[in-house]
């Protein structure tokens, strides 16, 4: 049963309680401790409230100078530290949900249980290069995955270092040599060539309608947030005589977030501009995609998800983009995943010698160099774009 306290006036944060042996004082203050949250000092058994009161100066005078903090940050473990990051993190939109996953992900495959529970200010260079070394040689990773996993390590020290939560971050700058080489991103013509031929002979128009604007370089979770108003402009080229139709990424859906988020970053904001088959698949897409509802029984809305599946009438889950390209590629012989058109999107376009800030806003890259992103896209350079990258794809 809890021993029942009560307030002393005119002394704030001490309190009295009574024992079988007599009264006795105790002290109880609130305070925000090294991690920037609330916590509580209490300490009891005084016999007078002198003393009690006398262990609360001291206290509050370690607090105003510093050594319960400094105290306080030597117990605070790795772990401790980034749940407390990615929590931050997450509620001020730093991270995107997907990013929060990767990166909870990663650390709690690499980091949770091999540093995890130390000290974040005794974890060693020494140390971290020979878990580092280790993973190199188990010969399981890529370069680009092991410089990932110390770029998670790497944030966390560095934001533990402004925060005073230690005094330097030891570990920057660590040495990864080796790692196994990526798997290849180039894609011939005639390899890309076979696989769209294919892909319009085995999957019906919508499907292929899909496969076909994934041509356009877009990520698939943009794919997956097209909108069958809000994503599209249908205008007349008078100067050119012909249709197009600007398609605006605005939304992405993704597997945490399958009802539809914001996008990765802001230079992914952007509208893109194409004529021709692209044009004319879209608007079939989009009478199709209200056909399924109307089938279904669902109320049509005037703006809803372009990509739904015909036997449910409710989005494709964002997985099936890489269901629909792998039977494809299983009857073509040419593996393709969704990302590979992008990397074939930006190869051709550089090929092509097309201006670099127009592609850079078409891709929805943030930069080419620092300067390069406080420009934005035009109709005239995503055309530009278009016409210079269309014969390829």
């Amino acid at each position: 049963m809890a021993i029942k306290r009560y307030a002393m006036k005119k002394h704030p944060n001490i309190y009295w309680y009574e024992t079988k042996r007599g009264k006795r004082y105790s002290v109880r203050k609130q305070y925000r401790n090294a991690m920037g949250k609330d916590d509580w000092y209490s300490t009891s058994g005084f016999l007078n409230w002198q003393d009690a009161e006398q262990d609360l100066r001291k206290f509050e005078t370690r607090l105003f100078d510093g050594s319960i903090a400094t105290a306080e940050r030597k117990q605070i473990s790795l772990n401790n530290y980034f749940d407390q990051m990615a929590e931050r993190k997450i509620r001020m939109g730093v991270w995107k949900n997907s990013t929060a996953s990767t990166n909870k992900t990663y650390y709690n495959t690499h980091f949770r249980k091999s540093f995890g529970s130390q000290k974040i200010q005794k974890i060693t260079r020494p140390q971290y290069q020979h878990f580092i070394d280790e993973l190199v040689l188990s010969g399981s990773y890529t370069k680009s995955t092991l410089h990932r996993v110390d770029s998670l390590m790497q944030q966390t020290m560095n934001d533990a270092e402004i925060n005073d939560v230690i005094t330097k971050n030891k570990l920057r700058h660590i040495v990864i040599t080796g790692g196994k080489p990526a798997k290849s991103q180039d894609l011939t013509k005639s390899d890309f060539d076979l696989f769209m031929k294919t892909a319009k002979e085995q999957l019906n128009k919508y499907e292929y309608a899909f496969i076909k604007l994934m041509t356009l370089g877009q990520r698939r979770g943009e794919m997956m947030g097209l909108r069958t108003k809000s994503s599209f402009t249908f205008q007349r080229d008078e100067v050119n005589k012909k249709d197009i139709c600007g398609i605006k990424f605005y939304v992405a859906r993704t597997a945490n977030e399958p009802t539809g988020t914001g996008l990765k970053t802001e230079s992914s904001y952007r509208t893109i501009w194409v004529a021709g088959e692209y044009v004319d698949l879209i608007k079939y897409a989009i009478l199709y995609s209200n056909r399924i509802l109307e089938d279904h029984n669902i109320e049509t809305p005037e703006d809803h998800f372009l990509w739904l599946n015909p036997k449910t009438g409710k989005p494709y889950h964002v997985q099936y983009t890489n269901t629909m390209m792998r039977r494809v590629s299983q009857k073509s012989g040419i593996t393709i995943h969704p990302h590979l058109l992008r990397h074939y999107f930006a190869t051709k376009a550089r090929t092509e010698k097309l201006p670099e800030t127009d592609v850079m806003h078409w891709l929805g890259h943030a930069s080419i160099t620092m300067t390069d992103s406080y420009t934005r896209e035009t109709p005239e350079g995503a055309m530009g774009v278009f016409k210079g990258i269309s014969k390829d794809i």
